[in-house]
């Protein structure tokens, strides 16, 4: 999701932390007594972001800001006339200068875990299909990694909670055939897959917290890939599905020109 432009260079993902453990954590934000791990700082202050960007992304800022000066003016006229307006280019600037921008192609999905499942299917001995119960009933994994987006800008210290896939393939009993996940979105537009190898790797974790809270439904929750090794179009938001296959699916960016491997 977090994608346009061209990606940036000579980016690396700093992973400071990574701790897989038993407690269970209410990704619905019910009762929730995990104790999230950090490098350095009190347990469970969520640490600082600094958004980072690059040159390329401040010359796109710049003709943002142009942009969103003749939005602003052209939402005060059209609220003196009386329309109602909502969003524009005032909202798009506002956004690149958050400490953590939102970049989607699908609607937002308002669901929760009280209503959500994760489908683990294709080549495996024993499919999957985990409501809220069975995944609290997951080992926990946390890790503080930075994000980098093909866009040209990196936000730091991001505080990650889930389970990771290998926890879940184990649980499905992958057969010696799948080399790929597939991950599908809640609606069904955004796809991509990894490498099983690349999947199964210690920091790539199905985030349903972030700075120890619930994943907010914006940045991909309730449930949302991360791939610290990876640029962020790779890191599935929504995530419903995993599917086991033998070979790669063309994804919803690498239709559009990006490549298949992203690395940082």
């Amino acid at each position: 999701m977090e994608v346009r432009g061209r990606r940036p260079k000579g980016r690396r993902s700093r992973l400071r932390a990574g701790t897989l453990h038993t407690r269970k954590a209410d990704p619905g934000g019910n009762g929730m007594d995990e104790e999230l791990q950090q490098t350095g700082g009190e347990v469970g202050v969520p640490p600082p972001h600094e958004t980072r960007h690059s040159r390329r992304r401040f010359l796109l800022i710049g003709g943002a800001v142009v942009a969103g000066v003749a939005g602003i003016v052209e939402l005060f006229r059209l609220k003196g006339s009386g329309v109602d307006v909502t969003g524009g280019a005032a909202q798009s600037v506002q956004n690149m200068f958050s400490s953590f921008p939102i970049n989607a192609v699908e609607h937002i999905p308002t669901r929760t875990w009280s209503d959500w499942t994760l489908k683990v299917d294709g080549l495996v001995a024993k499919p999957l299909t985990l409501d809220a119960a069975g995944w609290q009933a997951l080992p926990r994994f946390d890790e503080t990694a930075d994000f980098h987006c093909v866009e040209g800008w990196s936000v730091s210290g991001v505080r990650w909670g889930g389970v990771t896939p290998a926890t879940i393939l184990k649980q499905a009993k992958a057969r010696p055939e799948g080399s790929y996940l597939v991950f599908h979105a809640y609606t069904g537009e955004y796809v991509d897959s990894l490498p099983i190898g690349l999947a199964l790797d210690p920091q790539t974790v199905l985030a349903d917290t972030m700075d120890g809270a619930p994943l907010p439904a914006k940045h991909g929750g309730p449930l949302r890939l991360i791939v610290p090794k990876q640029l962020g179009y790779k890191s599935v938001k929504w995530v419903t599905r995993i599917e086991v296959t033998d070979k790669p699916v063309q994804g919803f960016w690498e239709q559009r020109g990006y490549p298949s491997n992203a690395p940082i």
